[in-house]
């Protein structure tokens, strides 16, 4: 079967969360799949080493350059006026576009797979063609309107929403199928959509043979470490939160605690929290994964955002502890005290760290518990045939209401 893969980021290195999905779903789609990818690519990505990678796993590899959105442009002005988010409106593609169209008149393509919004407006490019749109995300766009400062910024956020909805809607009642990583995004969704939608949840996953625990790793035995870069809003929120109201609170029971905070800080002013007793900004790290299995437990004390976190499931991989408040494991089917430990309030979250300090046999079964649920339900080869499972049944459909 010729899948036809669009995808907003280049896959390769997967250095972030949504090219960690792009990349491991290609890499089990292929094993099943001839699988053509047509994806953007930033200045200093889609090197011809990277494209060459790429090649290895798919039949084609084609890259457009990736466009920025520019909300002062003309053409982003006028977005006002269009059917789509303005947003889309600017960055779309003619170059995508023509590529799209190449590939499905010279190829028989049977499905075509869109990852991230971004990609969805290439959909009517070739409307003839089954569709995925891949790990759609509605909760992005409700928080800038709860998050909205002042009437106006309220105002263009709940239109950019409206658009958005709108354009879901129309795409579903084409019978576009939809994947989700979670149950909250496809309640989100429920709401809007026609009784016949096909939305699926195909959650985030973890590749658990390159992370696995190494029983060589000395723990450091009082610290705690989040993974990610600050420069994503809902982590900077995490990170000041946890610094400000849960730290010193965990610093009058174990004044020798540290907490480290990996992945970049860009612009972000992060000076006031570094100089925290015992806080560390370690910025980039070649190996995330040593950082992680070195430390007693990971704290994910994310208190907006979507989706599902892949820091979670890679450090249950590696056989870390996790302390998490309940959104940040939201979409994941963990069990408070077997697999984690949930906390949320600054008091609750503090109590946790110091009960897990303290608890060797406790920090055991947490690892022993993560591990285990991530090789039943979370690894990349399960999620991979969940979407398998749905490019076959979207084919199927198509073939049954051709012949009808």
């Amino acid at each position: 079967m010729h899948t036809l893969f669009l995808s907003w980021w280049w896959p390769y290195p997967a250095n972030n969360g949504a090219k960690i999905r792009i990349y491991n779903l290609l890499r089990h789609l292929s094993q099943q799949h001839q699988v053509t990818l047509l994806s953007f690519a930033e200045p200093d990505e889609a090197t011809p080493e990277q494209i060459a990678h790429m090649r290895g796993i798919c039949h084609q590899v084609k890259v457009v350059s990736k466009p920025v959105y520019q909300p002062g442009t003309l053409k982003a002005t006028l977005g006002y006026l269009s059917r789509w988010p303005r947003s889309l409106v600017d960055v779309y593609s003619t170059d995508m576009e023509t590529l799209v169209k190449q590939v499905c008149t010279s190829e028989q393509v049977d499905v075509i797979i869109a990852s991230q919004f971004q990609t969805m407006r290439y959909f009517d490019a070739v409307p003839q063609v089954p569709a995925i749109l891949e790990e759609i995300e509605t909760t992005i766009f409700h928080n800038a309107v709860e998050q909205a400062s002042g009437q106006s910024s309220r105002l263009r956020a709940q239109m950019t929403l409206t658009k958005f909805e709108s354009a879901l809607r129309q795409f579903l009642a084409r019978r576009v199928a939809f994947t989700v990583v979670s149950e909250a995004e496809k309640r989100n969704i429920e709401r809007f959509a026609p009784p016949h939608a096909d939305i699926r949840v195909v959650p985030n996953g973890v590749d658990t043979e390159a992370n696995q625990p190494n029983p060589a790793v000395q723990r450091e035995p009082q610290r705690l470490i989040y993974t990610g870069a600050v420069t994503y809003a809902p982590n900077h929120d995490a990170v000041r939160f946890f610094i400000n109201e849960v730290w010193p609170l965990v610093l009058a029971q174990t004044p020798n605690a540290e907490f480290w905070v990996t992945g970049g800080t860009g612009d972000v002013d992060v000076s006031d929290l570094a100089a925290q007793t015992g806080v560390t900004f370690t910025g980039y790290l070649p190996s995330v994964a040593d950082a992680v299995q070195t430390s007693t437990a990971m704290v994910v004390p994310l208190r907006s955002g979507g989706g599902t976190r892949l820091k979670i499931l890679e450090a249950m991989a590696l056989g870390t502890p996790i302390i998490s408040t309940r959104k940040g494991a939201e979409g994941i089917d963990v069990h408070d005290g077997q697999d984690i430990l949930l906390a949320d309030s600054p008091q609750q979250l503090a109590a946790t760290v110091q009960r897990l300090f303290t608890d060797a046999d406790l920090q055991t079964r947490l690892a022993q518990g993560g591990r285990k649920l991530v090789e039943q339900n979370y690894d990349w080869g399960i999620i991979a045939n969940q979407l398998h499972t749905l490019i076959n049944d979207i084919s199927q459909s198509d073939i049954l209401v051709k012949e009808n």
